[in-house]
């Protein structure tokens, strides 16, 4: 009975494409994947929690051929599933937007689309995950319905494996990262009701945001309530909602929109916006939820939810004594690197020039935060890196997490004010005078906390290879190294619990892991549990799983056949694909796992994985 009501929908939904118009466009469709974008829901265009499945949708214009009024996706192989952009029985929402405004759904409240057929369009199409979007059995089928009753019907293709290094919605290399917060209504005037860049005399509501990616640019903002009545502001001047007002926290007065309203901001690090909104009553009643969405020039897009202050102010308190810290930390020189985030000279300035790294372990009990580092010789000379705020005129340290090795988090203006309860272990970047690796020994590093305390010891040399994104002092001084990884989901299958490489039925865990080194040879990869033991190794022995290892883009294609020691020449930026069986620490999204790299000269990459 069930199997015979499907059809009969799937009959009602999709009738044969008998009534096709001659002249209508054509394109192609291809399925994307599941992305970690948030846009729909099962039944509405509304952020669900879950992450959405995306297609593309390119369509070839045709003369005098009618608007297009819906889109509709069903599956013609594998698991069941519809989706329309319209609401019809049986069938789930589609949301469609512009692949040039991905965060901007042309059918919001699910009514007709009235596309224009007479220029191409290139459309992104999101459905909540319904959890079957991994079959690689399923297949889909696009229907375009037009104005006038007319259809036709496209094949939706499959992405081709690897096509891209870093797919729309992907966090890629170095994730994207977001935090919001709602300030309330500010002092400032800088937009009015509508879409016009331009105060009406009465203070604007003030959302700070603050965005961490690398090589990229913002080029669309939007806020939204995510409860009671429906409010949006954004940046597209195509859309029916108010305007942003855009504006650096470090310059505030100094608006960065374009005349039409919208917005381009390079992305090399950390920026701090002000967003600037006119309230339509619920920022100053003070009681609504709200999430912003990001969107950037390579079509992903990125959300968070907005902190109130107040619940800002309870998690970090600016002003409320600290009790005393119980600290042990240890300074270490790491040798060079290839980032480049300081120059001799204060503050953040890259001077074109190669970092110099140290790295900071260090043990803060209970709860305090680190608000300046200072480098200084013990000998007395000229010689200084800090942070802005500690002593004056030294040449600026840049600071980040080892496991976000590119993500600084220092202020724009130097400064820093990191919260650390117990261990943290971190990076320091500056800039090199010309003879660090000679006088790095009279080093000492001192650490300032919220409290008024410090902290100084002498900065160490490592004695050999340390487990870290950055080379040892006994590598060359030239050698690069730098990873970051990330847990994808459950894909193809390669491998299995035992030893040895072998399909066993079940999809594997997929790590994208991306690395720049400089002319070294890998021989080993291990994928160990927040407790340090192995758990999966290129190299295994009981109990560890064998862990299969690609390189893209022949991300299908193991080069590890056989267990044992590789020999996988390396240089530069390279991407690697990593397989493993689920024994449940995978597929647990509070697992902590690490990623650990060994070279043919015994040298160590390790990061912690992002899920």
């Amino acid at each position: 009975m069930n199997v015979l009501l499907f059809v009969l929908v799937g009959i009602a939904l999709f009738p044969q494409a008998d009534s096709f118009a001659q002249d209508s466009p054509r394109g192609e469709s291809h399925f994307i994947g599941v992305k970690q974008t948030d846009m729909v829901a099962k039944s509405s265009a509304s952020p669900d929690g879950e992450p959405d499945a995306v297609f593309s949708l390119s369509l070839k214009a045709r003369a005098s051929a009618p608007e297009i009024a819906a889109i509709e996706i069903r599956t013609t192989a594998g698991p069941r599933g519809a989706w329309s952009s319209r609401k019809i029985a049986g069938a789930d929402f589609l949301g469609a937007a512009k692949a040039k405004e991905p965060s901007f759904l042309l059918n919001p409240k699910a009514e007709a689309l009235n596309l224009k057929a007479d220029e191409e369009l290139s459309l992104l199409l999101f459905v909540t995950d319904d959890g079957k979007f991994s079959d690689k059995n399923r297949k889909f089928q696009a229907k375009i319905v037009n104005a006038d009753g007319t259809s036709f019907v496209l094949p939706v293709l499959a992405e081709e494996p690897g096509k891209e290094e870093s797919p729309p919605g992907a966090t890629g290399v170095f994730p994207v990262r977001m935090s919001a917060v709602l300030k309330g209504i500010s002092n400032y005037d800088a937009v009015s009701p509508g879409k016009t860049i331009k105060g009406d005399d009465k203070p604007d509501g003030l959302f700070v945001l603050s965005v961490e990616a690398r090589d990229k640019e913002i080029t669309g903002i939007e806020i939204r309530t995510t409860e009671g009545e429906p409010a949006a502001w954004d940046t597209i001047p195509s859309s029916k909602n108010w305007g942003i007002g855009v504006a650096a926290v470090s310059d505030p007065i100094k608006l960065l929109n374009k005349r039409d309203g919208t917005v381009a901001i390079p992305l090399h690090g950390r920026v701090d916006l002000n967003l600037y909104v006119a309230d339509n009553g619920s920022i100053a009643k003070g009681t609504v939820n709200y999430r912003i969405a990001v969107t950037f020039r390579d079509g992903e897009i990125a959300w968070c939810p907005v902190k109130k202050a107040s619940e800002e102010t309870a998690e970090a308190p600016q002003e409320q004594p600290l009790r005393p810290s119980k600290v042990n930390f240890l300074g270490t020189w790491l040798g060079y690197v290839s980032t480049d985030s300081v120059g001799l000279y204060p503050g953040l300035k890259p001077d074109g020039k190669a970092d110099a790294v140290f790295g900071l372990d260090i043990e803060v009990s209970p709860k305090n935060y680190i608000s300046g580092i200072e480098i200084n010789s013990m000998a007395g000379g000229t010689t200084r890196w800090g942070t802005t705020g500690t002593t004056p005129k030294v040449w600026g340290i840049g600071v980040a997490y080892q496991t976000a090795p590119t993500a600084l988090l220092n202020r724009v203006d130097g400064s820093v004010r990191i919260p650390i309860e117990g261990r943290g272990q971190f990076y320091l970047y500056v800039a090199d005078p010309g003879d660090l690796r000679r006088i790095h020994q009279g080093l000492r590093i001192i650490v300032h906390l919220a409290d008024g305390s410090s902290y100084q010891q002498l900065l160490r040399q490592p004695s050999g290879t340390t487990p870290s994104v950055i080379p040892g002092v006994d590598e060359s001084p030239k050698s690069k190294g730098a990873m970051t990884c990330e847990f994808r989901g459950f894909l193809y299958d390669f491998v299995n619990t035992s030893t040895r490489p072998g399909k066993d039925g079940y999809l594997d865990g997929t790590f994208i892991l991306k690395l720049e080194v400089e002319d070294k040879k890998m021989v080993k990869v291990e994928v160990s549990g927040g407790d340090g033991i192995v758990r999966w190794s290129s190299e295994p022995k009981p109990p560890m799983m064998f862990l299969g290892v690609a390189l893209y883009p022949q991300i299908t294609k193991l080069i590890n056949e056989q267990p044992g020691k590789m020999n996988v020449p390396l240089s530069g930026k390279r991407t690697v694909f990593l397989y493993a069986a689920d024994n449940g620490m995978l597929s647990d999204p509070k697992a902590v796992l690490r990623v650990n790299v060994t070279f043919s000269d015994k040298s160590q990459l390790s990061t912690v994985v992002v899920k």
